[in-house]
């Protein structure tokens, strides 16, 4: 009903005539809202990256929302690396989003949710790795989506062709300088390795030498580690490997993964490191091919084994107001019905290890993901974005660039200090 102003020549019972139109008004809405209709739906909005709106996904939303009549889940969808900018300052954030769940708590931008991971689930059900992506500074703060595990992958038929044993287990960093030489001289002087710069990529190697780029506190504060021993070690292996003409260098300063796989798959390297999504796509791209896994090496530190865990989690925003249906939701979605369909439809691997007894995962290269999963840990420094930038640079430098690679880290660190007022 549309109700008119009055005129200014309008007498004392024209307004009382609008006041009673006003009052017929409020009687006719209340008459509709009790007479029957159904209240408008609770409304829960996802924000997921924009490869996952996906058959299994859809088909887990759509079950929700008819176990939970009333309830209507809204999917939005943004790039994995602008996904926490999106969020910030927002009046109204969604309810659910995925990314790092341990890098959204140390920039302010999740709730913490311990009372609802005592009540609903068990820790020891998961990789440590995946549990890892949800806490910072001892408190949890999502729930693990997916897991994987940075592993070396090698081109089996070049192993051949160099009259080398194919790896049964880890080799050391010397043993895989040994290997890639004679790949190289098998293959007329070509690289064996091919590298990216990313942090991720190369946390793959620190972590295999018993390294991290940064430890936080239990009262949150980075304790930045670029110059350790550790790190130093790992990073200036690499540099090593391509001073000596034995792994590609990155041929830019933003060396994507893709560039690095392109390498691989056209045979123009022997090995690089990845994890289990590239396995099917080299499967499918070079069917004659005998591609292969084995875990990362250890390192110059001891017999260390480790790698960098990859995956995602689930958070709740900070302004959410629908925190238990949020998580309800996040846990359907990692129940192990949807978890074994995004494994076989995707390659995104469980975050529970009771997921794995089923016969999928006996193909060996993925057997190798699941026993690296043991020791993979996540890159932390992505919860610290500037100081990621610094050792970013100087990642860079020290793989292209062959700068000295302790000088080089050691300046990195004393930025990243810096900027947070560490010492």
């Amino acid at each position: 009903m549309i109700l008119n102003r009055p005129s200014r020549g309008a007498g004392r019972g024209a307004r009382r005539m609008s006041r009673a139109a006003l009052v017929l008004a409020g009687l006719l809405v209340a008459a509709a809202c009790s007479s029957g209709r159904e209240p408008a739906p609770t409304t829960l909005r996802l924000m997921m990256t924009d490869d996952w709106a996906t058959p299994p996904v859809l088909d887990a939303v759509r079950d929700f929302e008819g176990s939970h009549p009333g309830v209507r889940v809204i999917m939005d969808k943004a790039p994995i690396k602008g996904m926490l900018d999106s969020i910030k300052g927002s009046s109204s954030p969604p309810d659910v989003v995925q990314g790092h769940a341990f890098a959204a708590a140390a920039q302010g931008l999740a709730q913490p949710l311990d009372d609802l991971w005592d009540q609903h689930l068990k820790a020891d059900q998961f990789f440590r790795g995946a549990l890892d992506d949800v806490t910072f500074a001892g408190r949890r703060y999502g729930v693990p989506l997916d897991t994987n595990a940075l592993v070396l992958l090698y081109n089996a038929d070049h192993f051949r062709a160099a009259n080398l044993p194919l790896p049964k287990g880890p080799m050391s960093f010397p043993q895989l300088e040994q290997v890639a030489r004679a790949l190289s001289a098998a293959g007329g002087g070509r690289p064996a390795l091919a590298l990216g710069t990313s942090t991720w990529q190369t946390f793959g190697w620190v972590g295999a030498n018993g390294g991290d780029y940064v430890r936080v506190t239990n009262d949150a504060r980075p304790d930045f580690q670029f110059d350790s021993p550790e790190v130093v070690g790992a990073i200036g292996f690499l540099a090593s490997l391509v001073k000596q003409g034995l792994a590609m260098p990155p041929r830019a300063a933003d060396t994507h993964a893709s560039d690095v796989y392109a390498l691989f798959e056209s045979g123009e390297t022997s090995m690089y490191t990845s994890g289990s999504w590239d396995i099917a796509k080299l499967r499918k791209s070079q069917p004659g091919v005998d591609y292969r896994a084995a875990p990362m090496p250890t390192g110059m530190m001891g017999t260390t084994e480790g790698s960098a865990v990859g995956g995602s989690s689930l958070f709740v925003p900070k302004g959410s107001g629908q925190r238990k249906l949020a998580f309800e939701f996040m846990t359907h979605l990692i129940s192990d019905r949807y978890a074994l369909r995004l494994a076989k439809e995707q390659g995104r691997l469980p975050v529970r290890s009771r997921v794995y007894a089923d016969p999928f995962f006996e193909d060996p290269v993925l057997q190798v993901v699941v026993d690296q999963l043991r020791t993979a840990r996540p890159e932390r420094i992505d919860s610290f974005p500037d100081a990621g930038k610094a050792l970013a640079v100087a990642i860079d430098q020290v793989l292209r660039e062959q700068r000295d690679p302790e000088a080089t880290l050691h300046t990195a660190q004393e930025k990243a200090r810096l900027m947070f007022g560490t010492s």
